[in-house]
């Protein structure tokens, strides 16, 4: 797991703004998440959805 997470860091701070690549990631258990993939610059937007209902 460790070593997935590192890949990953790596992999994001290879971008920069004028990449003009975007990266989304979804979870449903964000009490979990590496302090790390939250850092400015890492992911800017956090999106939360309720969840869905019958109708």
């Amino acid at each position: 797991r460790e070593q997935t997470l590192n890949q990953i860091l790596v992999e994001m701070d290879g971008f920069d703004s004028a990449t003009n690549v975007i990266v989304i990631a979804a979870t449903n258990r964000p009490d979990i998440l590496d302090p790390a993939l939250l850092r400015p610059g890492r992911f800017d937007r956090r999106v939360i959805l309720d969840n869905p209902d019958i109708r």
